[in-house]
């Protein structure tokens, strides 16, 4: 682990706190321990994203407090310009906040005066997930990264391409949607011990409202159940009403808040 030297600009004026918390270059996941516990409602996937992100050419680093222990982690992926901060201290958040210009930056704290989009967490319990739901559409696991890739350049460009096959390598399960031989529609999960999180999901436009995503979920809740994941999450934007309501009526719960930062510059 070396010591963070990237150049440096001025936040919340001359902050001394955050001028003071040293920043430290994350090269294994070694350099990992001695974080504290309880920094996230992310904690479960912490470990999981730090090795997927330094695999496909992302960075992660680690905050430490003066005269203390870790106090934060930052995940960022260059090419997508887009990061997020673990910790409960505004002072390691606004330390990491000013590493990247022009970026996209999450993180559970609501820190003022930054501008924010707050985005809700939501979560489903698995097991009281009804069973006998009829299919509309064929819905399968997809380990193919040439066709995966295909599909999300066109669909979702900011994506960072390296990603794909460093998650399927890891143990990420992409769901795909086909309408005859043509992938309409995707999402993705990272499954760590009880716990998984949906993210990547995506609808052709034409698609919508045609119950793709519903199946989708369903059939990524079936191959919980046999995995004996307990517990499904998920981030939607506060904004997105649509997705928001599909998620209640899916029966998932909000439970907890995450906010999406925009750097200067």
């Amino acid at each position: 682990m070396v010591m963070w030297s990237g150049p440096r600009r001025a936040s919340r004026g001359t902050d001394p706190l955050t001028s003071a918390i040293r920043v430290s270059r994350v090269e294994a996941l070694s350099d990992l321990e001695g974080m504290p516990t309880q920094m996230s409602f992310f904690d479960p996937f912490i470990r999981h994203e730090v090795k997927e992100a330094l695999e496909s050419g992302g960075e992660a680093f680690v905050s430490q407090a003066p005269g203390g222990g870790k106090n934060g982690l930052f995940i960022y992926d260059p090419y997508e310009a887009t990061g997020t901060v673990f910790s409960r201290s505004e002072d390691a958040f606004e330390r990491f906040f000013e590493m990247k210009s022009s970026s996209y930056i999450f993180s559970e704290l609501e820190v003022r005066g930054h501008q924010k989009e707050v985005w809700n967490i939501w979560q489903l319990d698995v097991d009281k997930a009804a069973p006998g739901h009829r299919f509309r559409h064929q819905v399968s696991m997809d380990d193919d990264a040439g066709e995966i890739e295909k599909f999300m350049a066109a669909t979702q460009p900011e994506t960072n391409s390296r990603w794909i096959s460093v998650a399927l390598r890891n143990g990420d399960k992409c769901f795909v949607v086909r309408v005859g031989d043509r992938v309409v529609g995707m999402a993705w999960m990272s499954i760590v011990g009880g716990w998984a999180r949906s993210h990547g999901l995506y609808v052709e436009p034409r698609f919508r409202r045609m119950g793709v995503m519903t199946d989708n979920l369903q059939a990524r809740l079936i191959y919980l159940k046999s995995r004996r994941v307990h517990t499904l999450v998920n981030e939607i934007a506060e904004s997105n009403v649509a997705s928001s309501r599909h998620a209640e009526s899916a029966g998932e719960r909000v439970a907890g808040k995450i906010c999406l930062y925009t750097t200067p510059g």
